[in-house]
């Protein structure tokens, strides 16, 4: 808890100048007509300083009480041994005190919980009995009876502390009591209400005053002012009360003609009134405390309910986002095989001889549409997480400086673009092809965010990342760790992004353009790249201005050296007729496993047209049922997924147990390692992407055949 008190010399003179104020208030009340007080505060004070004070040596506490006990009026006499002994007794009651409730209930007791009161009354009986023994033997000498200075010790020494250090302590920390449910103005209405329904009723029946010549208003009737204050105003309110009470009451009771607790004598009127103040501030604080660790298990509960709720609503978002990554997938794997059919038709029909200037551009344009389109399956695939990393060692900086080419492009001349690269390495382990794709997409958003143009910036840095930060983006980065971080932040002078549509920005399929201007993929791609590099991807700044978006990548280790892969963007297909093999291959024959038919026609034209003998087989169950009747196979193509119950892989072990030396080459819409099961599929090697060209398809056949 934070103390107001503080724990440098500031707090100290607080403390101070509190113990001076009620320590001459208490001298002047039994001094001055009034020889005898219900309770002593000064006790109180001094345990309330030692618990709020916890880093401050107590030889400096009690060194301030004694300097501020000597200022009622006695500062230029010095003190008596007499006077000496008496103080010393008192710290030892409030040191005792003090650590009994520190070890009992912990350094940062607030006495608002249950068990907190029977701790404060064993503590406070044991201290006051030590103070009151040194007491009473201290009298002896001074000529007074034991028992009777014993008693007036302890006594008065045990509502000081029972009511003192509580008060102080509650209005010292964090308040207990409910939060306001009204304006300030009323709050403190309705405090100005209880003060005065307390003076009132105490003023009424401790002067014996009777209403109606019927009704009589007894000590007791306190209690409900003193309930009024615990439900609404908490600890603070019910030692407030009671403070006040006991302040009125005293004077009042003490009179020789107050009959209405009793009491022959002032003292036994006196003990009488310690017994009803003890009484009610024992009450007060129960019935404080228990409120308090109700308010504190309702407040729990309701966090706990919160809680579950927010995990509720993440588990089904989860599940939602579960179910449309599959779905995507899915989509980007049968579209992929469309792709790869119309590649290779677009293909045929631009090597056909004859075509006029106005077919070719035709081609040309529908090539790159295929090229477009399977940029956007590569986005289907990164959000579906089937697209796997080809991590490694680069340097955030020069990924951005690979694509600024492409990037001056796709920005109009309207837009003022600039890059700033930062001046030292920016070392990461990540895949380039997916950060360009970031840079990319937050680039085009920040373009479509400026039609009128504007200022667009692109830079890279570097920052720490602490725990706290880490722990608020755990909702939607559950892996990321603090520490060092490579920056990439994409800044424009836009419109903005409405609030309301920030909870929303990262979700599949979500976008405020108009239709057919954005599929939003963009943003939850790029979510799902950070992701897989365990980095993070935020709005930082959003207003009528512009938008900051900032995307952090873990800094890789400093003594790793840094590979700069510097990619390049994709080239165009070209329109050309396709390689043959070379004499040596061209009796090869080669066992084509497809499940699509128009992927499965077209590789096969290429293949044959090549030169090679093609055997198709629509499974690979079917492969496997009929191998035994092919003839000798020097190759098998076949797709990962397939179904049928035997995929690209389990075919090709099955293939080679009979046939060790059979190559094989696989080729799948989905990343490599998705289907392969522990096999070691590498691009261009052993596996061919879809779509592909007829040159990069028999590129890959060829390379496996002279092996």
């Amino acid at each position: 808890m934070r103390v107001v008190f503080g724990e440098s010399w500031r707090g100290v003179a607080l403390y101070g100048l509190v113990y001076a104020v009620l320590h001459a208030a208490s001298m002047r009340f039994i001094t001055e007509g009034n020889p005898l007080a219900p309770l002593w505060p000064p006790s109180g004070v001094m345990v309330a300083g030692l618990l709020l004070l916890r880093s401050t040596p107590r030889w400096r506490i009690f060194l301030v009480s004694f300097v501020a006990g000597r200022l009622d009026g006695h500062v230029y006499s010095w003190p008596s041994v007499v006077t000496l002994l008496y103080f010393g007794a008192s710290c030892l009651e409030g040191l005792i005190a003090s650590e009994i409730l520190r070890r009992l209930r912990g350094v940062a007791i607030g006495f608002t919980r249950i068990g907190d009161v029977p701790a404060l009354l064993l503590a406070t009986v044991l201290a006051v009995t030590v103070n009151g023994v040194l007491a009473g033997l201290i009298g002896i000498r001074i000529g007074q009876d034991f028992a009777q200075a014993f008693i007036t010790s302890w006594v008065g020494g045990f509502l000081g502390i029972l009511l003192m250090a509580p008060l102080l302590v509650a209005w010292v920390r964090p308040s207990d009591a409910p939060p306001a449910d009204t304006r300030r103005v009323l709050r403190a209405l309705e405090a100005i209400a209880l003060g005065l329904t307390v003076v009132i009723t105490t003023r009424l029946a401790f002067q014996g005053v009777v209403l109606f010549n019927a009704v009589d208003i007894p000590p007791y009737a306190l209690v409900l002012p003193l309930m009024w204050a615990a439900l609404r105003f908490g600890l603070r309110g019910v030692t407030t009360v009671i403070l006040l009470m006991t302040a009125l009451a005293t004077p009042l009771q003490l009179e020789s003609h107050s009959t209405v607790l009793g009491g022959a004598t002032a003292d036994v009127r006196l003990l009488r009134l310690q017994v009803f103040i003890g009484f009610m501030t024992f009450s007060g604080l129960v019935l404080s405390a228990a409120l308090s660790e109700q308010r504190a298990a309702a407040a729990a509960e309701a966090e706990a309910a919160a809680a579950l709720v927010m995990s509720e609503r993440r588990l089904r978002q989860s599940q939602k986002m579960e179910a449309v990554g599959q779905l995507a997938g899915g989509i980007a794997h049968d579209f992929n095989n469309i792709l790869a059919s119309m590649m290779l038709q677009v293909q045929e029909i631009g090597t056909a001889s004859g075509l006029d200037a106005v077919t070719r551009w035709t081609v040309t344009d529908l090539t790159e549409s295929v090229e477009r389109a399977a940029a956007l399956t590569r986005q289907l695939l990164l959000f579906s997480r089937r697209q796997a990393k080809e991590e490694r060692r680069i340097d955030l900086s020069d990924s951005v400086r690979a694509v600024t080419r492409l990037l001056t492009r796709i920005v109009p001349e309207s837009v003022e673009f600039s890059v700033l690269p930062s001046p030292t390495p920016l070392p990461i382990v990540g895949d380039a092809s997916m950060l360009e794709q970031v840079v990319m997409n937050l680039v085009l958003n920040a373009r479509d965010a400026m039609p009128s143009g504007g200022k667009l910036l692109v830079e890279t840095g570097s920052q720490t990342l602490s725990a706290t930060a880490a722990a608020a983006m755990h909702a939607a980065h559950p892996d990321l760790p603090p520490g060092e971080f490579a920056v990439l932040r994409v800044t424009d002078s836009g419109h903005g992004i409405a609030a309301e549509h920030l909870p929303q920005l990262f979700e599949p399929f979500f976008t405020t353009k108009d239709p057919g201007k954005g599929t939003g993929l963009g943003l939850s791609t790029v979510l799902g790249i950070a992701q897989q590099h365990r980095g993070y991807v935020r709005v930082v700044t959003s207003s009528p201005a512009g938008t900051v978006f900032e995307l952090g990548v873990p800094m890789a280790e400093a003594r790793e050296a840094v590979e700069v892969v510097a990619a390049t963007p994709a080239p165009s297909v070209p329109v050309a007729a396709a390689p043959t093999l070379p004499e040596t291959h061209a009796s090869s024959t080669v066992l084509l496993v497809e499940d699509d038919a128009d992927v499965r026609r077209m590789v096969q034209r290429v293949l044959e047209r090549a030169g090679l003998r093609v055997v198709c087989a629509e499974s690979g169950r079917e492969a496997l049922e009929h191998w035994d009747r092919l003839s000798p196979v020097d190759l098998v193509l076949t797709d990962l997924v397939m179904p049928g119950g035997v995929s690209g892989t389990d075919l090709a072990r099955a293939l080679q147990e009979r046939s060790p030396t059979l190559r094989v080459v696989f080729t799948s819409g989905y990343d490599p390692e998705v289907g392969s099961h522990g096999m070691v599929l590498e691009r261009g090697v052993n596996f061919i992407p879809k779509p592909s060209t007829a040159a990069q398809i028999l590129e890959v056949i060829l390379r496996r055949l002279r092996d």
